[in-house]
């Protein structure tokens, strides 16, 4: 069985993100972390891609006229998800949130 390299789980990581994003695609995507794991006695790359997204999110502002104009604004949040790549077939296995402190 011939496995992937490290760029190969990369390009597959990158792809299924951005085909599982179809309709948010992530802006500035980094590979941010990457390790070579086993989980059910299969091989696995763990691939961590940060990117960011856009969220609407409500405005508190108290007494502030603009907030009555625009109680929504656009803000954008880095995210990190783990795509996990299998090490022979290249093929996307499943995605975590990554969660950093």
């Amino acid at each position: 069985m011939a496995a992937i390299n490290v760029k190969e789980a990369v390009k597959a990581a990158k792809e299924a993100l951005l085909d599982l994003y179809e309709d948010d695609p992530p802006a500035a995507m980094a590979l941010e972390e990457i390790e070579k794991t086993e989980e059910d006695g299969r091989e696995l790359w763990a691939v961590t891609l940060g990117f960011y997204r856009n969220k609407n999110v409500a405005v508190k502002a108290a007494n502030s006229i603009g907030a009555i104009y625009n109680p929504v604004s656009q803000i954008e949040h880095r995210v990190y998800k783990t795509l996990f790549i299998d090490a022979v077939s290249g093929e996307f296995v499943k995605m975590d949130i990554r969660q950093v402190q």
